[in-house]
């Protein structure tokens, strides 16, 4: 008998440590369960998140390709106008042009006008009679001179206004 109670004894402290382990076990898994719930909680807002993210970058995309697409079309935009104002400086240095071989061709009229008055001041009938035609051609040439200056301005002006219309697309 006295190796049954000292078996029992011992199976009794063995069943009490046993509850007590299995009472920190119980403890542990608790723990672990409230973790867990944490842990759910973690990846549902991690996944919100990185859904956000996505669409995000889902917008950021289409506002970029937009943006690219407007910007090419201002690019091709100012391509072309600065075809036209090559043009247009081409046009306005052969207006130039032939407003300087006007103003030339004027001076050398009026020049040969004053040496013919020069030279033909000794007889006054003469003179005027050769006056008259020279003074119509000064004229002529003169209304000419003014034609092709305004011509000249209108080209600048239009250009000028080309030009700042440009310097509004930056």
């Amino acid at each position: 008998m006295p190796w049954t109670i000292l078996a029992d004894s011992v199976v009794a402290i063995l069943l009490m440590a046993t509850l007590v382990y299995v009472r920190q076990l119980s403890i542990r898994l608790e723990t672990i369960r409230a973790g867990r719930a944490e842990f759910e909680k973690l990846v549902a807002d991690f996944t919100r998140t990185t859904d956000q993210a996505s669409s995000h970058l889902h917008h950021f995309k289409a506002v970029a390709d937009g943006s690219l697409q407007d910007l090419q079309a201002r690019i091709e935009r100012a391509q072309s106008l600065t075809g036209e104002f090559g043009k247009l400086g081409d046009d306005l240095k052969l207006l130039t042009e032939r407003a300087e071989g006007a103003a030339d061709r004027l001076d050398s009229t009026v020049g040969r006008a004053r040496f013919l008055a020069a030279a033909n001041a000794s007889s006054a009938a003469p003179v005027q009679m050769q006056t008259v035609p020279l003074q119509a051609a000064a004229q002529s040439a003169a209304a000419r001179l003014m034609a092709i200056n305004r011509a000249v301005d209108e080209d600048a002006e239009r250009s000028a206004a080309s030009l700042s219309a440009l310097s509004g697309l930056r």
